[in-house]
């Protein structure tokens, strides 16, 4: 028997449908140069830095060689993989910023794209899917998740379940903004925690991960509530410029 491919599940088609008859009304604008007529032109996707698959294992620090980093091998996170899809650089970084904070929510469909290729490219087992939650004052005060608005699609195109509330933060934590990988780690130790999950494999998805501090606090409230496997996905990823600074994940 054929099966349908993931991008052809009628309720993915229904929701492209959706925001292309939204266009239409309201003309959009490309997130990344501001040209009118898109969302996210043809010309900003070409300038993305694709991250490559030379990568760590397990937390997709970029990697002259595969294999694990030295600190995945001292110091295993909770989460059993996590991969980004680009280098959080212009033009991303101005799609992201404009979906965060100038309320343009039809650009995550845009960007969500590449994701739905990544994740069934990665043959990841997944039972549920889920977002990264902000504080309940910050979703009050911005009025949607934009990591919410790039999981849905994704778990339409795998036909599982997205699940907005499936992991809690207890208490507002500073920004991560120039805080150390250490003071990361600090600032969202206990932060989150997350409903019961007995023997299901979740996809944490996240807009942009820098250290991987937060993906792995998630991580571990969901093995806390009976998650068998985490695994975290975002549309970009911080990388350090100059490489004598080592990018810790987790620590």
């Amino acid at each position: 028997m054929t099966q349908s491919g993931p991008n052809t599940r009628p309720a993915l088609i229904a929701y492209h449908l959706f925001w292309n008859a939204v266009d239409w009304v309201f003309p959009p604008r490309c997130g990344g140069c501001d040209q009118s007529g898109e969302r996210w032109c043809e010309d900003c996707q070409q300038k993305v830095t694709r991250l490559g698959e030379t990568c760590c294992e397990c937390c997709g620090e970029p990697l002259e060689q595969p294999g694990l980093c030295e600190q995945c091998r001292r110091r295993p996170p909770a989460f059993k993989a996590l991969r980004s899809w680009c280098a959080y650089r212009d033009p991303a970084r101005q799609a992201i910023h404009r979906l965060k904070y100038r309320r343009d929510i039809g650009l995550a469909e845009a960007l969500a794209a590449p994701l739905l290729g990544q994740v069934h490219a990665l043959g990841w087992k997944i039972d549920v899917v889920t977002s990264v939650p902000l504080s309940p004052a910050r979703l009050r005060q911005r009025g949607y998740n934009q990591a919410s608005m790039l999981a849905y699609p994704v778990a339409l195109s795998l036909g599982k379940p997205f699940r907005a509330g499936l992991l809690v933060r207890n208490r507002d934590t500073a920004s991560q903004v120039g805080l150390s990988a250490a003071e990361r780690e600090r600032n969202v130790q206990g932060a989150f925690s997350a409903r019961p999950v007995p023997g299901q494999s979740i996809l944490v998805i996240d807009d942009v991960i820098t250290t991987g501090s937060t993906m792995n606090a998630c991580a571990q409230a969901l093995q806390a509530a009976g998650a068998t496997a985490v695994y975290g996905l975002s549309y970009a990823r911080a990388i350090i410029a100059d490489h004598s600074v080592p990018i810790h994940p987790f620590s």
